[in-house]
């Protein structure tokens, strides 16, 4: 008889994040995991099966490592696995594997966000299009279109996008035509990227659950990015859940991000869509992913509400109409900490904080950030972590794999993650040698 299991692609996702290892195990599910070779998970995985029962990782039965664009391999790799064990689903855990975990829930008729969602989502100058009614104007760039779209575009300032990337990755600011051209060079001469209308206002996102095409769930995170120090790129600095929004404004945002997903056919599974809303409470779509939000924004809802997505998504996943989150009790926050470009060789704190600085371990046991709080806890904070090793080399932020330390917190009012906010900044130090 074989045995049930649950295909996570993209699994270096659970490397920090072992809840959707738990989910499956909570199931009764063996894990089959895909990624691709450079991220050496295969290591980890070992490291972690020759550990004993206890490490998260021994719940793991087979690894396949490919490409994600390498479509046709990870899909006869999982039809394979379907002759072996009894699939019940699939899930996505990164960007780069949207398409081909799409093609396998096709295949093996299981849940999914549905193929146009895939299709257009990991595509940003498909969602200007397909999602036109919510979106800036944009045009596309390419090596037969450059000149003329450079010629004729007058509304700066503009964003500059890579169509194909993820991450903030290549997405800059352009104040003007001078800045537009002298921009263009750092890109590849063949990427196709979009030049953007700049919308000005808050960033937000919108993470929900949907089964068979009815949203379950929806919570709203806040945004921090350099933009918010003049910088001209958009690498994300903070999150904060719940975003603190008035109800009405809530509510249209959570309005526009249901029509979206309508517009997308979505179908189940978890959708990640961001948002800018400006002054006049203009709504406008930045971009929306048929997976889970990257960074520990899955954490701090689990922190604010006491629930658990991961859970959530596994069981969408394998044919459920799982429990899913209430309503949040708590705020709480994700930091990255700024650094000055040099050689990384330490994380000091100062003072004590309740909990000691971690350097990044993919092989480790331990979550990155705890299980969920109790709503009556005092300000904590949870987790403070160096993301790159001693020795590496720093460069300017100017995508989200530059970032170099983190550290999450909560509290049971908003002043009061503040004050923690400013007590850890003060406390923690990036050493780095210029």
């Amino acid at each position: 008889m074989t045995r049930p299991a649950v295909v996570l692609l993209g699994g270096l996702v659970a490397t920090w994040n072992h809840r959707f290892l738990r989910a499956a195990h909570d199931r009764d599910l063996l894990v089959l995991v895909v990624d691709s070779p450079e991220t050496a998970l295969g290591e980890a995985v070992r490291t972690g099966t020759t550990a004993g029962g206890e490490h998260p990782w021994s719940r793991i039965a087979e690894l396949g490592e490919h490409a994600p664009d390498a479509t046709g391999r990870v899909l006869d790799t999982c039809l394979a696995w379907a002759q072996r064990y009894d699939i019940r689903g699939v899930c996505c855990l990164r960007e780069e594997f949207v398409t081909a975990t799409a093609l396998v829930a096709d295949v093996l008729d299981l849940p999914s966000p549905g193929r146009r969602a895939a299709r257009v989502c990991r595509n940003k100058y498909l969602q200007r299009r397909y999602l036109a009614r919510w979106s800036p104007r944009a045009d596309l760039v390419t090596a037969a279109t450059l000149a003329e779209v450079v010629d004729d575009w007058e509304s700066f300032p503009a964003v500059l996008k890579p169509v194909g990337r993820h991450a903030s990755s290549g997405v800059r600011l352009v104040r003007d035509a001078e800045e537009l051209r002298a921009s263009l060079p750092g890109y590849a001469a063949d990427e196709v990227l979009l030049l953007e209308e700049r919308v000005e206002g808050r960033e937000y996102s919108v993470e929900s659950l949907s089964h068979h095409g009815t949203r379950r769930y929806a919570g709203i995170t806040e945004k921090r990015t350099t933009e918010d120090d003049g910088e001209p790129y958009f690498v994300e600095l903070g999150h904060t859940t719940p975003a603190p929004l008035p109800d009405d404004l809530r509510d249209r945002l959570l309005a526009t991000h249901d029509d979206i997903l309508r517009g997308l056919d979505f179908g189940t599974g978890m959708a990640h869509g961001e948002y800018r809303i400006d002054g006049g409470g203009r709504i406008s779509l930045t971009e929306i992913a048929v997976r889970p939000p990257g960074d520990a924004i899955m954490e701090l809802h689990a922190l604010a509400t006491g629930g658990s997505l991961e859970d959530a998504v596994v069981g969408l996943a394998v044919g459920e109409d799982p429990a899913v989150p209430t309503a949040p009790a708590r705020w709480a926050r994700q930091v990255f900490l700024p650094h000055e470009p040099g050689t990384l060789t330490g994380l000091a704190v100062d003072h004590p904080l309740g909990t000691g600085a971690h350097w990044y371990d993919r092989s480790a046991a331990r979550d990155l950030v705890p299980e969920a709080s109790r709503p009556d806890d005092p300000p904590t904070l949870r987790c403070l972590l160096a993301l790159k090793p001693a020795g590496t080399r720093l460069s300017p932020l100017r995508q989200s794999a530059d970032r170099a330390a983190t550290f999450v917190i909560d509290a049971a009012t908003r002043s009061e993650l503040d004050d923690l906010e400013r007590a850890v900044r003060s406390a923690v130090r990036l050493e780095v040698t210029p």
